[in-house]
């Protein structure tokens, strides 16, 4: 009686495994075969889901005709799934929605939006012009100067609060100038992007006047932070102003105007540590500035693939673009099959350009660390972004604007995540160090004896 039980109760196990496989197998094939049934003009819509791939996929092998149409066989089985495996996909689709649904009600309740909403209706067109109510900005903008704060932070000790705070704002006054003057230059290229069209200068709600002076007083407010720095500090502060100026007409002569904006942002990881030392160290300084470039050109690639589309029609340029080799007219005109083709093998390559940014960007920011002498949790800092990051290019989907949104606004966990690494690699390595500084000694005592 007892062997028999074991063996109906392992029989029992092996039939939920086999159930289970195939589940997980029949979801990952629906759900790669309704992102590719997407890109076809007559099942086309703005968020695919596996529901939307369910119905298809039944109507065509419910009905051959409508499947003989577009060149797919009907399969002999009456229903592409069975009872089990749709019963397992709506309780997790359901599931899922339902945690979505939360999320953006928290979301919603505790951010910034909502604060410029309740603002009053004269100040509130300059606060979103100044993109206080999405600070992701500010936040990308501010974390390369973190880093460099906290690299020239001496051994066994805290960052300074002074600086951070400084560089703080600094970072929120430019980042809102900064976008003042691309929407002075885009205010016509704006109306022309569905995304972009409500933006206030385009949309009227703020004039070119009211938002000159808005510029004026953010540029005067930084400067004043700007000269409270040492000289070199303020040499390297006006020389940023160049390609903050120039990445808006970027767009509209180059592919790669995310190396513009690569070299404007990332001008604080080099202000940063000549802020705290009054010295410069070039070996850290520009690892440091060359992977923060990096990682800029991989978040905004993400961030311009929500518009890739406008982009094409306005006449914007980007490296979201220039991995797009056909048109979405030339696309229409292809065969299904060729056109799935197509589409897969530009992602691919799309993935690829994003993963060697990733991994470029966290090299070289490894680099920057080890010049200074952090290990152990400075690396295992680098090890648990590098994994985020691959793991990111390697998931996300170019053709959502909703997954790239949030796969670009994820990117500031890999900034927490990284100073986090920096303080505390920072702060446990005065006993290296004191060894590192005997070494030294002892080589420069025997060098003064000959």
């Amino acid at each position: 009686m007892m062997s028999l039980s074991v063996f109906q109760l392992s029989g029992s196990m092996c039939g939920r495994i086999i159930q289970l496989s195939r589940a997980i197998h029949t979801y990952q094939f629906a759900r790669s075969y309704g992102s590719s049934w997407q890109k076809h003009e007559k099942f086309h819509q703005t968020n695919t889901n596996f529901p939307h791939a369910y119905q298809t996929m039944n109507s065509i092998h419910n009905d051959p005709f409508q499947g003989k149409k577009i060149g797919i066989k009907p399969s002999k089985k009456s229903n592409f799934f069975g009872v089990q495996e749709q019963a397992i996909f709506t309780k997790y689709y359901e599931r899922k929605e339902e945690l979505r649904e939360k999320k953006i009600q928290l979301t919603n309740t505790y951010n910034m939006s909502q604060f410029v909403k309740k603002a009053p209706a004269s100040i509130r067109p300059y606060l979103e012009l100044a993109r206080v109510d999405k600070p992701i900005g500010t936040l990308l903008l501010y974390i390369p100067c973190a880093y460099s704060i906290c690299l020239a932070t001496p051994a066994g000790q805290l960052p300074s609060l002074y600086y951070l705070g400084l560089f703080g704002l600094g970072a929120f006054l430019m980042r809102g100038a900064g976008c003042v003057i691309n929407d002075l230059w885009d205010r016509d290229l704006d109306k022309q992007v569905e995304r972009t069209k409500n933006r206030p200068i385009a949309s009227g709600a703020v004039s070119e006047k009211n938002a000159i002076k808005l510029l004026a007083v953010q540029l005067s407010l930084s400067l004043g932070i700007l000269l409270t720095l040492n000289p070199t500090c303020i040499m390297i502060g006006c020389v940023a102003m160049l390609p903050v100026v120039v990445y808006p007409l970027a767009k509209r002569f180059t592919m790669f105007p995310q190396a513009v904006l690569g070299l404007t942002f990332n001008m604080g990881a080099l202000m940063g540590y000549v802020a705290v030392t009054n010295t410069i160290n070039w070996p850290v300084q520009l690892s440091l500035y060359a992977s923060c470039f990096l990682w800029t050109i991989y978040y905004d690639t993400v961030y311009a693939f929500q518009d890739v589309k406008d982009d094409e029609k306005a006449g914007i340029k980007s490296t979201a673009r220039l991995f797009s080799r056909y048109t979405e007219e030339e696309l229409k005109e292809m065969p299904l099959e060729e056109r799935i083709e197509m589409q897969t093998v530009e992602k691919q390559r799309i993935l690829l350009f994003l993963r060697i940014c990733a991994v470029s960007h966290i090299v070289l920011f490894y680099v920057a660390g080890h010049l200074k002498y952090l290990d152990g949790p400075f690396s295992l800092a680098c090890l648990i972004a590098g994994f985020q990051l691959v793991v990111q290019s390697t998931v996300i989907e170019p053709t959502s604007r909703q997954a790239c949104w949030e796969a670009f606004v994820a990117n500031k966990w890999i900034g927490l995540i990284l100073v986090t690494g920096i303080i505390v690699g920072t702060i446990t390595q005065t006993q290296k160090l004191s060894k590192e500084k005997k070494v030294l000694l002892e080589q420069r005592t025997a060098f003064d004896k000959r």
